[in-house]
This record gives structure tokens, C-alpha cells and sequence, in this order.
């Protein structure tokens, strides 16, 4: 029978970051789990991700005088015929962003209005945009295509109008579609990146009509990130942009393998997905009023602002050491996962500070052994610290 932290036995907590994996071994001490040991491997292009956790865990062992491997089921130990020799994991978590922002291609009808909401929108996303494309008289479907080789995108975005069923307000955004569809299509099919469409919704149906019959393939409708002059609808488009990035990463060689190492009730997730909702559950298990953390991942850092009662949360990227100015209203930074950016963040009175950086991975553990989860953030990882 599981304690009241959700687990009784050893807990293994895995990261997956661009260019390593750490692995943070978790120990029931005295009727509250502890970080027991942890340790970290870089990433090798022509080495899988399991076999790198494999070797990850066998060395975290090694360095406990301890098996905490199942060489038969090539992965971490969870069953064993003497568990007081050899004792197994009970659980194990994994948090995985294993490769870089998603190489973004704007086109749009004019840089203004709906292009400029796209690259806000895209802020609350690891995306990063490499090239855009302006309608216009002179647009060049070979030099398009070559560019596309080029910069080799992993998404299109096409945005572009208001909400409005008007026929009269379709044909600009079905050329441009036919156009990049065109440019597309002198790309092999592993060149050419996933389509997204965010504009005009009463225009999708006839801009996927036209990406499909020139050649450029399927195209994703999402909501208009500018419906009406002045609103901006973010969420979408972050959304589509934040899923494009897991669909990629899943295609990383030893991802599938590392998600079948997973115990119930548990799955695999992203880094930045695991401290969002870790930043979420920090702020009301502390009653704040509102919750501003950083976590200050190798690519990039990621912004979280979370507020009760608040539909979602708030979320930038940003490049690291940097300070947007969309930043500017949020509340002071209290939680940090990585070094504290004092340059530009001064402390508040009251913060919690991860140096080590590894809260993101180990607040999956919250998927099977919440308190045990919590138990080890509060002692090791994010101590209440006050000046």
C-alpha cells in the first residue's frame, strides 16, 4: 500500500534538456522524500536518448552501489526477484524538450495588423521565426522555394484579414496560399514544413483549397490571431506552435522508448509544460495572489505568470538574459528554476530560488506521488528563501 506522498519506494525522476539528461534519484528519509543523488550526461547526435538514460541510470547506480537497471528490458529497474538486494524503482518520471525552437516562415498580407499579432502570439511558444513573406506583385515562387531550402522551416504560417464573410476580402489571402503552396511543392516531401492558417476564418476553407490543389499539402486551421481591428487571440496559434514542437520532438531518436519507461498514472511531458503547471500549483498551495516564475532552460527561458481563478496562464519566451518589454506589467519574479537573473530581476522580499535547475523534471513526479513531489521541492529544490 502507497503512503500518503503517493509512493513508499525509490522515485526516479528524469530530464531531457537540448544537449543533456540529469537524472534525480528520490528517497523516502524519515517519512519525507529527499533528492538522494542526481547526476547529468551530455546528449550525443549519433546516441539515442534511451540509450543515453540507460547509461544515465546505470552510473547513478554505479555511484550508489546499486542496480538500477533491467539489462533484459533494456530500461530502469521497476520489478525485481529480491527487491531487499536489489531493490526496484517504484516510480518514474520523465520531462522532455530535446531539441531547439521551431524554425518558424511568417507570410502574411502586410507586415502591419495581423503579422504583428502572429509574432506575439508567437512569444508564448518555442518558436523562432527565421523568414517571412509579404504579398506582393514581385513575390517570386523559385526564389521562395529556395529560400525555403535555405533556412529549412519546420512551419508555415499563413495569417492575414479580419472575420469577414465577405468574398471581396478572400482572393489576396487565396493568392498568396496558392503561391507558397507552389514554392512548396518544388520541395521534397521531407523539406516541406507542417502549414498553419490564422487568419481570416470565413477565407480557410478556400486557402486550404488552394495549398492543396498547388501542391503544398494539408493545412491546420486555427482561430485568427486578429479577428477584429484591436483584438488580438493568441492562445491558438501559441497552441498549434507549442504542439508542432512535441510532434517534433517525439521524432527524436530514443523519445518512444523513454515514454514506454513511464509507470502509471503518469506520461511523458515537456519541460516547460511541467513548470508552468508546477508554477500554477505554487501559487495556490501558497495562497499568493499571483505567481510570476522563470525557468531558465539552455534555449531559451520561459516566463510563467499564473493568477486564481485566471483561464490558462500567461507565458513568454524570451531569448536568455533578456527582458521583453511585454514583461513590464507582470509582477516581480518570486520563483526561479536555473541562476537568479539579478541583472535584470532584483530579489523580492519573499522568492524561491532552484539553482540547479531541475524542477522542471522533478515536478512530473507530481503525476504519481504528488506530496512526495512537493515534499522534495519544498526541502531541496525551492526552499523559501527572504532578504
Amino acid at each position: 500500500m502507497e503512503s500518503a506522498t503517493g509512493a513508499n519506494g525509490s522515485i526516479l525522476a528524469l530530464g531531457v534538456e537540448l544537449g543533456a539528461l540529469r537524472a534525480c534519484l528520490l528517497e523516502d528519509v524519515g517519512g519525507a522524500y529527499r533528492v538522494a543523488a542526481w547526476h547529468a550526461l551530455p546528449c550525443r547526435k549519433e546516441v539515442s536518448l534511451a540509450a543515453i538514460g540507460l547509461d544515465l541510470c546505470r552510473q547513478l547506480g554505479e555511484r550508489l552501489g546499486r542496480n538500477l537497471i533491467d539489462d533484459a528490458g533494456a530500461a530502469p529497474r521497476i520489478a525485481s526477484d529480491d527487491s531487499v538486494r536489489v531493490p526496484p524503482l517504484q516510480h518514474i518520471a520523465i520531462a522532455a524538450s530535446p531539441r531547439p525552437h521551431v524554425r518558424v516562415w511568417l507570410a502574411g498580407l502586410s507586415l502591419t495588423q495581423s503579422m504583428a499579432a502572429a509574432y506575439a502570439a508567437l512569444t508564448g511558444s518555442p518558436a523562432h521565426v527565421i523568414g517571412y513573406t509579404v504579398l506582393g506583385a514581385d513575390l517570386n515562387t523559385t526564389a521562395l522555394s529556395d529560400a525555403f531550402v535555405t533556412t529549412a522551416p519546420d512551419l508555415l504560417i499563413i495569417v492575414g484579414g479580419f472575420d469577414d464573410p465577405d468574398p471581396a476580402t478572400h482572393p489576396a489571402l487565396v493568392q498568396l496560399s496558392r503561391l507558397l503552396g507552389q514554392a512548396l511543392s518544388r520541395l521534397a516531401p521531407a523539406q516541406r514544413p507542417a502549414v498553419v492558417y490564422a487568419g481570416n476564418r470565413w477565407a480557410a476553407p478556400h486557402v486550404a483549397e488552394a495549398m492543396q490543389s498547388s501542391g503544398g499539402g494539408a493545412v491546420e486551421a486555427v482561430a485568427n490571431v486578429q479577428p477584429a481591428p484591436g483584438a488580438l487571440q493568441r492562445s491558438a496559434l501559441a497552441r498549434a506552435c507549442t504542439f508542432h514542437y512535441w510532434r517534433l520532438s517525439r521524432r527524436t531518436a530514443g523519445f518512444r522508448e523513454l515514454s514506454r519507461w513511464i509507470t502509471p498514472p503518469g506520461h511523458i511531458t515537456s519541460q516547460e509544460s511541467a513548470f508552468a503547471q508546477l508554477v500554477q500549483a505554487w501559487m495556490e498551495i501558497h495562497g499568493l495572489p499571483a505567481l510570476h516564475g522563470l525557468y531558465c532552460a539552455p534555449a531559451w527561458w520561459l516566463h510563467v505568470w499564473a493568477q486564481p481563478g485566471q483561464p490558462g496562464l500567461n507565458m513568454v519566451y524570451c531569448e536568455p538574459q533578456t527582458r521583453p518589454a511585454a514583461l513590464d506589467d507582470w509582477p516581480p519574479l518570486q520563483l526561479v528554476s536555473g541562476e537568479w537573473p539579478a541583472a535584470l530581476w532584483p530579489q523580492p522580499e519573499i522568492f524561491w530560488l532552484d539553482r540547479s535547475g531541475m524542477t522542471p523534471f522533478v515536478a512530473a513526479v507530481g503525476q504519481m506521488a504528488p506530496q512526495a513531489m512537493l515534499q522534495v521541492l519544498r526541502a531541496d529544490l525551492l526552499r523559501l528563501r527572504g532578504q
